[in-house]
């Protein structure tokens, strides 16, 4: 069921909001787009959240647990900068997301990936967080960021690997029974690592 607040209300408010989505970045790669979520981006993100697909996210998660997940890390940008990033892939419009979440109880922000199940199996998801992290280095000016896994999660350790992370055994001694990737922004070797507020 769509709950009412899930639809589009065209209007004033709606090109408030189309111009508050427009401070967003866009990136562009080779097959995909990266840009600012849009109200009609949730069906795609409820879709992955209420499925087996979260399981390794703490899901399945109801409609309305996916729209609070949504909307906080969309709320990101206002607060800090940089949060939800939708994908649009060549052939599949929202065909996943980038988050760049900062949840209450964690240290530092996580970059996290998910695609719909039809956009899986195309490297999409390596294609957008490589453009995502080239953002958080050359226009942000992060050093470093990680992402956060379910150990078990055997497609997201090739991914993290295949993108040059490597597991952060200090985080993961704080974080019991979970993996830790870090990436390392930087190219300046040896150099005090700064950690993104």
């Amino acid at each position: 069921m769509t709950a009412p607040v899930e639809k589009h209300r065209p209007g004033r408010a709606a090109r408030a909001a189309a111009k508050i989505g427009s401070g967003v970045p866009v990136l562009d790669t080779r097959r995909t787009q990266i840009r600012a979520p849009r109200i009609y981006d949730f069906d795609a993100y409820a879709t992955i959240l209420g499925s087996e697909r979260a399981a390794f996210m703490g899901g399945p998660y109801t409609r309305e647990e996916a729209w609070a997940d949504f909307t906080q890390t969309t709320a990101l940008w206002l607060l800090h900068g940089y949060g939800l990033f939708t994908i649009d892939a060549a052939t599949t419009p929202t065909a996943g997301f980038v988050r760049l979440s900062f949840e209450y109880g964690d240290a530092e922000p996580e970059l996290g990936i998910m695609l719909t199940e039809g956009a899986e199996g195309n490297g999409y998801a390596e294609e957008a967080v490589r453009a995502v992290l080239a953002h958080l280095k050359d226009t942000l000016g992060w050093d470093t960021v990680v992402s956060y896994a379910d150990p078990d999660n055997t497609r997201l350790s090739g991914l993290m690997d295949r993108l040059g992370a490597s597991r952060d055994a200090e985080a993961e001694a704080r974080l019991a029974g979970i993996a830790v990737w870090r990436f390392a922004l930087s190219d300046a070797g040896g150099a005090e690592t700064e950690v993104p507020a």
